[in-house]
């Protein structure tokens, strides 16, 4: 049986990954009426780390621990970058309304105000980020000190190596030592994933289970480091009942997809959004634009069999790029999917890869997206808003290569946070 319903809102925002979801989270600070479409958002490939900017303008190929100079200098390098339309005081201020909503939900994000810190990955590799959950907090700090340090992994985790992790670290590290237990209550699992885990680590008697199979092997570590896996929900408290009982400082290292970290924090960010001004359309895609004009949007969310019409004065497009399917590519040309708004694109297909894999340049094809002005919104080919109250936020932005330099939480925040001050300066005219 076909199911319809028909919404009027103030302002859509199409995509439910961080550019989305920061929207919405600075939108129902300002009591804007919104509705937020999308599907999974991608959360579960994050790690949970908030990056800023992580690569050296000035050395090719290097990190870098001062990620505010780098953006200084990225206005005369790169001017078209989205980061060049941004203030360092806009930039501070969407990061710091950003973390300070997520703290009384349960999830705490520290780091220094002008410095990245270092962190250890799954892969056994360092790399830089500006804010990180209290829980890998001694992450950072057991990177900087290399004092005793046992890193744990269990039977059948497929997203983590500890062996693996030691190899890679060995050299520089003489007191990391690995042990591989078997997670409580999984005897019969051939195979178990991190997000299992976490739920499992909500419990009190599963808690209480890992402290005394933990405690014998320890042997006067300083630090144990674990897969990402100290809940869901409840990670702050599970981490400080661990380093009561055990004695030691513990920090998570984030492990590769499905994490654990990604999904902590879209579950938070959605419960800072309970009872707002922001009405969730969980996984609910905009299937089609029934009307976009200077007037307003018509969009149809959902299936043919059961969709949502939504009636929107402004939309703000926080789609991503493939893999979000904010952007398609055919044989010859990338499209934007919602609006077919013009995309920033080389010219020619074979431009889009360099011959060199790992050229420290990146790929062309990484530079592709939408183009915005000033206030965010989508321009066509003569650099003109192509609607007035359509704006544009997060990775489908053109110029910027956010895997490359590291940038993609800090991306994401900052310009969805300028799309949003921008609609509330024309909300008072046009909108």
């Amino acid at each position: 049986m076909e199911s319809c319903r028909c919404i009027e809102t103030d302002l859509l925002i199409i995509g439910s990954g961080m550019a989305g979801m920061s929207a919405a989270l600075f939108a129902a600070n300002r009591r804007i009426n919104t509705i937020l479409s999308g599907g999974a958002g991608g959360f579960e490939y994050s790690s949970g780390l908030l990056d800023l900017w992580g690569i050296s303008l000035t050395q090719k190929g290097r990190i870098t621990k001062k990620p505010w100079d780098m953006l200084a200098r990225l206005s005369d390098q790169n001017p078209d970058h989205p980061y060049a339309n941004l203030k360092k005081e806009t930039i501070k201020q969407a990061f710091l309304e950003l973390t300070t909503a997520l703290k009384p939900q349960g999830l705490t994000y520290t780091g220094y105000d002008a410095l990245n810190v270092t962190v250890m990955t799954p892969f056994g590799t360092l790399r830089p980020t500006y804010r990180l959950p209290l829980t890998m907090g001694s992450n950072a700090a057991a990177v900087k000190e290399k004092e005793p340090c046992l890193i744990l992994d269990f039977k059948g985790l497929r997203e983590f190596s500890a062996v693996f992790f030691k190899e890679m670290m060995k050299k520089d590290w003489k007191g990391l030592t690995t042990q591989c237990l078997e997670f409580p209550g999984t005897q019969l699992r051939s195979q178990v994933f991190a997000p299992f885990l976490a739920r499992s680590f909500e419990t009190q008697q599963i808690q209480e289970k890992f402290i005394h199979m933990v405690k014998p092997v320890l042997k006067g570590k300083t630090y144990l480091g674990l897969p990402a896996i100290l809940g869901v929900h409840s990670s702050e408290k599970i981490l400080t009942t661990l380093e009561k009982e055990l004695g030691v400082k513990i920090f998570e290292i984030p492990t590769s997809p499905v994490s654990v970290p990604g999904i902590r924090l879209k579950e938070t960010l959605m419960k800072a959004l309970e009872g707002s001004s922001v009405a969730m359309e969980p996984d609910q895609r905009v299937t089609k634009v029934l009307k976009a004009s200077n007037k307003g949007f018509e969009c149809l969310l959902g299936s043919e069999n059961n969709y949502v019409t939504v009636q929107a004065k402004a939309v703000l497009l926080a789609t991503g790029r493939f893999i979000g399917k904010g952007l398609y590519a055919d044989q010859k040309k990338i499209h934007e999917t919602v609006f077919d708004l013009p995309v920033f694109q080389p010219e020619k297909r074979q431009l889009w890869h360099s011959q060199d894999y790992f050229d420290l340049k990146g790929h062309r094809i990484n530079q592709s997206g939408i183009e915005t002005d000033h206030l965010s919104r989508p321009v066509d080919k003569h650099k003109k808003p192509v609607f007035n109250c359509l704006f544009a936020a997060g990775a489908i932005l053109a110029h910027q290569d956010w895997m490359r330099s590291k940038c993609g939480a800090g991306l994401s925040i900052g310009t969805s946070f300028h799309a949003i001050q921008s609609y509330l300066q024309i909300h008072k005219g046009a909108c």
